[in-house]
């Protein structure tokens, strides 16, 4: 299915080309027009526009600037996440947790030491009594501390997940945006550009009809000047067009590309979300219950860790006496807590608290933010609607107005405003069809749902 919009006919007519690649720049959006309205009414009427005109291809100051890629929106996303400070240090902190997992799954709370101890009644000689002491301390786990440090591992790898999930929706969101502004100031290049051709067309007839004096030369004035008009919206647009691909530069290396046919896909407006399952909510909840974790392992360990100590003792009374070996098997356990350790559980339980409450915030966000696009959506297409019907109704009234000057009915002014009321028109069209493809894209953004 595709869309065509309506073009100035008249004295510009034999000036206006129709090449069959032309659907590409007005409005990669249109495509998304009716399969995405699978909700409304199957009675819901067609385009009615199908000259293909005003999408030929750009003029040769928009081709220097554009190369012959074409680029789609999910490989933009895709490129761009491979760049993303999160993507890029994503696989060390997911090495990271798993290496915290690990320590969480050892049997001593800390790596083991080993402990030296020697002592004599005479240093620096041979002589006397001396005493060597060999063994090896571990730290112990406190009740319950391996336990929570392992859930807090597991807890937090989901969190990574959940985070790095919420990361890349807001990265496309930022793309959605930059890409449906780039669209709109492709569009309106390529409406300056028919615009210069239908002005150059009508100001080469004026010429013609001066010469044989049917027209007066401030009439040839008149056309001069709306060429020139033409001319300098042009190269406006042309200049906000590059502004515009700026933000998708920072993403994309190369030349400025080309708009793609493919839109994405369609949602029905009649789509319904659960917004627990929605990245935002997720990772806000994750985050919660890791902090929860965190406050749980925090109150489990409130004083120091035990530890058993497992040696051997080597001494001898006086020179020359046989070695004496003993067995030695210590226990040191810390009296009290620390109350440093217990102002820092207290902290994270106080955490605790205010994410979960925020959870709850993110998910009446979520929904409000999806039904505002859905309504959004309605509205667009509505719009939409409307706006085409007046781009044809002027376009029709360009017709009359166009014949009766060729008649001489109709003055050069007269002729020149119903023109430029047709190209605001159709403007106005081109760009509510972007608008609904935006909608779209806002609607799939507010879903929790990545470019396709």
């Amino acid at each position: 299915m595709s869309y065509h919009l309506p073009v100035w006919r008249g004295a510009a007519r034999a000036h206006v080309t129709a090449p069959q690649a032309t659907l590409r720049a007005c409005l990669v959006l249109a495509l998304v027009g009716p399969s995405l309205l699978s909700a409304q009414p199957a009675s819901q009427p067609p385009h009615p526009f199908e000259s293909p005109s005003l999408l030929a291809s750009p003029t040769s100051a928009s081709k220097d600037v554009t190369s012959s890629v074409q680029l789609q929106l999910n490989e933009v996303f895709e490129r761009a996440w491979a760049r993303h400070p999160t993507q890029r240090a994503l696989a060390e902190r997911i090495s990271a947790n798993q290496v915290a997992l690990q320590a969480a799954q050892s049997w001593t709370a800390q790596p083991a030491s080993l402990d030296v101890r020697t002592q004599t009644d005479r240093p620096g000689t041979n002589q006397g009594a001396r005493e060597l002491e060999l063994g090896v301390s571990a730290p112990l786990w406190l009740p319950g501390q391996r336990n929570r440090a392992q859930q807090l591992a597991n807890a937090q790898g989901v969190a990574l997940d959940a985070s790095a999930r919420l990361a890349r929706l807001s990265l496309a969101g930022s793309l959605r945006e930059a890409w449906w502004a780039w669209h709109r100031t492709e569009i309106e290049v390529q409406l300056a550009t028919e615009r210069v051709r239908n002005t150059a067309a009508l100001l080469a007839d004026v010429k013609r009809r001066v010469a044989a004096g049917d027209l007066a030369q401030a009439d040839q004035h008149q056309a001069a000047g709306a060429f020139a008009l033409a001319e300098g919206a042009q190269l406006q647009a042309l200049a906000l067009r590059s502004l515009a691909w700026q933000a998708l530069a920072t993403w994309h290396d190369g030349a400025e590309p080309r708009l793609s046919d493919r839109p994405e896909a369609p949602v029905d407006a009649t789509t319904t979300m659960d917004a627990l399952q929605h990245p935002a909510v997720q990772s806000a909840r994750q985050q919660a219950l890791a902090v929860r974790e965190s406050a749980a392992l925090a109150r489990s360990q409130v004083r120091a860790n035990p530890e058993v100590t497992l040696g051997t003792v080597h001494s001898r009374g006086q020179r020359g006496e046989a070695t004496q070996r003993a067995l030695v098997l210590g226990l040191r356990v810390p009296l009290g807590s620390s109350p440093a350790q217990t102002a820092q559980a207290i902290q994270s339980g106080a955490d605790a608290t205010e994410l979960e409450a925020q959870v709850e915030l993110v998910r009446m966000e979520v929904e409000a933010t999806f039904l505002g696009a859905k309504q959004r959506l309605t509205w667009a297409q509505a719009q939409r609607d409307t706006a085409l019907e007046r781009a044809r109704l002027a376009q029709e009234t360009q017709a009359f107005f166009d014949k009766s000057f060729k008649l001489g009915e109709t003055d050069l002014p007269m002729r020149l405003r119903v023109a430029q009321e047709a190209q605001e028109a159709a403007r106005q069209a081109a760009l509510a069809q972007i608008d609904v493809a935006a909608a779209v894209s806002g609607l799939r953004q507010a879903a929790g749902l990545l470019p396709d």
